[in-house]
């Protein structure tokens, strides 16, 4: 296993690098302060799911290009080996991350009773694909409230504002792949 804030600090300091952007940049281009950027690319703050979500949106990249080691060779996942991002009562694995050649990412995601996790537009032209392994998913979409059941599928462009919300008893567990144009 590895250390998801060493990963995430890599990460940050090698996209930095290979565009030449200075910290102040990236805290414009992404919202979050100079002073959290640079306690997370020395490894000494582990970021909410929200912060990460705002850096790479910011950066325009997916989140497990923030979240993942570079592996081309991974072709077999166990969830034992992820790290999952954990923040209040969502907890994320990132199972595949994004590929520029496949312009994906996958991941599995967790909400506890009465949980949700706002999430700020993606990528322009990008889509969300959902399908709900257990429970009852609420997506919360311009203002309109759609209802995913076990066993269901839903797609929406992703590039608006959206919450996912657990309004059940049980924890909703659902696989997400997000396709970015």
């Amino acid at each position: 296993m590895y250390n998801i804030q060493n990963i995430v600090a890599k990460n940050i300091a090698d996209y930095r690098k290979k565009h030449q952007l200075s910290l102040d940049k990236v805290s414009s281009a992404t919202g979050v302060s100079k002073n959290m950027l640079s306690q997370i690319e020395k490894g000494h703050s582990n970021p909410t799911i929200t912060t990460l979500w705002k850096i790479a949106n910011g950066l325009h990249i997916s989140l497990s290009q923030l979240t993942s080691l570079n592996n081309d060779e991974v072709d077999f996942i166990d969830e034992s080996d992820i790290i999952p991002i954990i923040d209040d009562k969502v907890t994320i694995y990132p199972y595949f991350p994004y590929d520029d050649k496949k312009q994906f990412e996958m991941f599995k995601m967790a909400i506890e009773p009465n949980g949700k996790m706002d999430s700020a537009p993606h990528h322009a032209g990008s889509e969300e694909y959902i399908i709900v392994n257990e429970g009852i998913l609420e997506m919360e979409i311009d203002s309109k409230i759609y209802t995913i059941n076990h066993h269901q599928a839903f797609r929406f462009n992703s590039d608006v504002p959206h919450r996912y919300c657990n309004p059940g008893d049980i924890t909703v567990v659902f696989t997400s792949t997000m396709y970015y144009q």
